[in-house]
């Protein structure tokens, strides 16, 4: 069998059932920080607006989904792609180290939509979110994700779309071979440039909003009977050799079935891009912990696996001097001073200080961090995420290292911190609304997709 055949076999057999209760645990929580992502990325995000003024006019008066932020109805691939966009804008939805990827941004909003559409229940819904989880997980992995960076791809953009195709061919009830078909045609979909670095352009943010609408068009035109290109993974032609320098096509299918990459996806604690959580985490606490005044601070020196630096420390000159959210959310001497200044880095702080065009002790300590690679930590990247920081302060040197981050499954955030994130992201909605939604999230296993989404829902 091709991958994409196992992945759709993977696809129309899986049974709720067949779910151990830490991973049905693990997606419940997966679902509402995407649902908080989805709304917070509209409602804090400067991108947000566009994005919902120009779905709404591709969506032509379609309904069938809703758009989590607005509660609106549209057709599903259009909801799909508002959430999507939204859930990502952010760079604060869970992500999967080892791929590299954001892949619930896509395969959450890509399963609500569908499961709308379908009126499938709570347990149908949970499931295809594992099995979209599953796969884009894996195929990010068997990019050898940073090959696929060097080659200006980003895996968020490129694998879930294939994933995509997968959750709604099974929510749709297509046969395997429809779902062959439908990964076929995602081989002419996947997308994701990461030119956008180069003016703080909002291209990724929309990166898993256009993989989870790829989704729904190539297994629609599957389930017509559209043919799709075989062998659209590992053939000559195929996906892993146009989108990576360094693929390991065999971790595609490595445990698929057996253990359950889901697990894996660690729920981010800040808004910022992840490889620069390390930082924020490990000077936080010293910041707590030894009351240090920050401007006693003489230097700081942040060590990353390369391409963290590559992403959020070069050019240095220009990670100091971030002018816009984009900037700043891949800076590292924004969230070294951020972490210093402020000691914490959730959504209020993190827009408060860019509105108040930073402070002159912010600048000065962003214009003394430096930002370099560690061959230390890039040995057990990106099996691991470590990172180290050193400070002098007070004419003393302070170091701090750690290999798990805050989120990941050795150092977990509990359900009462993803709740507690949805409070934060949504800053519009009631306490009343919020409450539902946590209660649907807890019993969604007992109840269906609309009552999920039901709370959230403009009558």
């Amino acid at each position: 069998m091709t991958i994409a055949e196992r992945y759709a076999d993977y696809a129309t057999t899986l049974s709720y059932d067949d779910l151990p209760p830490d991973v049905v645990d693990h997606a419940k929580k997966l679902i509402l920080d995407i649902l908080a992502n989805a709304i917070g990325g509209h409602d804090w995000m400067e991108s947000g607006p566009s994005i919902l003024r120009g779905v709404r006019h591709l969506n032509r008066s379609g309904s069938g989904a809703t758009v989590l932020a607005s509660g609106e109805a549209m057709a599903p691939e259009w909801a799909a792609l508002a959430n999507g966009s939204f859930a990502h804008s952010l760079d604060y939805d869970n992500h999967h180290a080892k791929g590299v990827i954001h892949a619930g941004s896509s395969v959450v909003t890509t399963a609500l939509a569908a499961a709308e559409e379908t009126a499938a229940t709570g347990r149908e819904l949970i499931t295809a979110v594992v099995i979209g989880y599953e796969i884009a997980c894996r195929l990010a992995m068997a990019l050898g994700p940073h090959s696929s960076h060097e080659m200006g791809f980003h895996p968020t953009g490129t694998c879930a779309t294939f994933s995509s195709s997968a959750i709604v061919g099974r929510l749709r009830g297509l046969s395997a071979a429809e779902i062959v078909n439908a990964i076929g045609l995602n081989g002419s979909q996947a997308a994701g440039s990461m030119q956008y670095v180069v003016n703080g352009a909002w291209n990724k943010r929309t990166h898993p909003g256009l993989a989870a609408h790829s989704g729904f068009v190539a297994a629609t035109l599957a389930g017509e009977g559209f043919i799709g290109a075989a062998e659209v993974f590992e053939g000559e032609q195929g996906f892993f050799q146009g989108y990576a320098l360094r693929p390991t096509p065999e971790r595609a299918l490595e445990t698929l079935g057996a253990a359950h990459e889901t697990l894996e996806v660690a729920i981010k604690p800040f808004s910022l891009c992840r490889y620069t959580h390390q930082t924020l985490d490990l000077l936080i606490a010293l910041a707590n912990e030894r009351a240090i005044d920050p401007t006693e601070v003489e230097s700081i020196l942040i060590e990353m696996p390369t391409y963290g630096v590559q992403l959020c420390g070069s050019p240095i000159e220009a990670k100091r001097q971030p002018t816009s959210a984009v900037d700043a959310q891949f800076s590292g001497p924004y969230a070294a001073a951020l972490a210093l200044t402020e000691k914490r880095a959730g959504m209020d702080v993190f827009t408060s200080v860019l509105e108040s065009r930073m402070s002159d002790e912010f600048r000065r300590l962003m214009a003394i961090t430096d930002v370099r690679q560690a061959d230390d930590l890039d040995a057990i990247h990106p099996e691991f995420w470590p990172g180290r920081v050193t400070i002098q302060v007070g004419g003393e040197k302070i170091q701090r290292y750690s290999k798990h981050m805050l989120g990941e499954k050795e150092r977990p955030m509990p359900m009462e911190g993803v709740q507690a994130k949805f409070i934060e992201l949504s800053p519009n909605h009631d306490e009343a609304t919020r409450r539902a939604v946590f209660a649907a999230v807890d019993d969604l296993e007992n109840l269906t997709a609309a009552d999920l989404v039901a709370p959230l829902r403009r009558s």
